[in-house]
């Protein structure tokens, strides 16, 4: 069984919401964590109901945590061995979750110290156009001892920013507490470097496929110069 964890802020009526259902019917997944920066969100889940299903946790953030804070927040927050940690403005089918328990299934003990990672990323644009940057890497092991080299292979960033991967929950002993303004919306980047170095192996799955949307009001959009200038200046090496 999963957890799903969805950090959130003024999402559910424009993406959420869609994919609330999903998730509520889903067998193979015990409950649901929302941690909501505002309370916004967690308001029209309550209006819709969905506090009462016993699958559905809520909690609201007593201070703005950031992106990387609140994902992390959402990791301490979930029970279960194995963690899928999901943004809330993307759109998964019920087949992604059956597909992630199959990869675990099948590593045995050494899905507890794997994260695995969707191979199939479709990135629908706000022109309509879709786009995938990162199929070259389907059936990748990232590990510290090719870290380095996939950081020159083209697209790195457009793999290792997705997020959007089932964590081991037990990796968030390996994520400290960081400002927004030290990470800004390179969060996912800094989580694969961080769970890497601990250890971990990032399992890029071919049978993993998410729709990835991006929209003006995206993290990364955002905080564009910010984002940019950290995973520029950062040395996201592993020594």
């Amino acid at each position: 069984m999963l957890s799903v964890a969805i950090p959130t802020m003024n999402r559910w009526t424009t993406f959420l919401k869609k994919q609330f259902p999903i998730y509520v019917d889903h067998p193979k997944i015990a409950s649901i964590v929302v941690c909501d920066e505002t309370g916004h969100d967690l308001e029209s889940i309550c209006q819709d109901g969905y506090d009462t299903n016993p699958k559905v946790r809520l909690f609201q953030n007593e201070t703005r945590l950031g992106i990387y804070g609140n994902k992390r927040q959402c990791l301490l927050s979930s029970s279960t061995e194995f963690v899928a940690l999901l943004d809330s403005d993307n759109f998964f089918d019920p087949e992604f979750f059956t597909e992630a328990l199959r990869c675990i299934e099948r590593d045995g003990d050494a899905s507890k110290k794997t994260v695995y990672c969707a191979g199939k990323n479709i990135r629908h644009l706000e022109s309509g156009e879709t786009e995938e940057r990162i199929r070259h890497f389907n059936g990748m092991k990232i590990t510290r001892d090719n870290w380095n080299t996939i950081l020159k292979t083209p697209g790195w960033n457009f793999l290792l920013n997705n997020g959007n991967c089932i964590w081991p929950r037990d990796v968030v002993r390996h994520f400290p507490e960081l400002s927004d303004s030290e990470i800004a919306a390179a969060d996912s980047i800094l989580a694969a470097k961080l769970a890497v170095e601990a250890g971990y192996t990032l399992s890029i799955e071919p049978t993993l496929q998410y729709k990835h949307m991006v929209h003006s009001d995206s993290g990364w959009i955002q905080t564009e110069y910010e984002s940019s200038r950290i995973l520029s200046s950062r040395n996201w090496k592993i020594d």
